[in-house]
């Protein structure tokens, strides 16, 4: 009788241990996806284009994603190929160059 009691404390503490560790491991996991999980659903990470605020239309040769997300809410993310310039020459016939982004030196597009 005393060795089957002796067993079975060494069962549980062996499931306490175990699960335990399984504890530990599922915190590390959730902390490490955590950032990736951000960049993947980051708008510039992607190769797209981040507004100034939410009324600016996106550069022409690109659509509005509502997949994506831009760090600043009232930003809308478009993702495209743009066509960059310098003057409005360079946008063809009623094309407009205009900077595109939050910042002061954005990068000028033909929209």
């Amino acid at each position: 009788m005393r060795k089957g009691s002796t067993e079975m404390w060494w069962i549980i503490i062996g499931a306490v241990i175990a699960l335990v560790v399984l504890i530990i491991l599922m915190v590390l996991f959730i902390g490490k996806t955590r950032g990736l999980e951000g960049g993947l659903t980051e708008c510039e990470g992607k190769g797209g284009i981040c507004t100034q605020d939410s009324s600016q239309e996106c550069p022409g040769r690109t659509l509005l994603s509502t997949s994506f997300s831009c760090k600043v809410s009232v930003q809308k993310c478009c993702i495209g190929i743009p066509t960059e310039c310098t003057d409005d020459n360079a946008c063809g016939v009623g094309g407009k160059c205009s900077p595109v982004g939050a910042y002061a030196h954005a990068k000028r597009y033909c929209t």
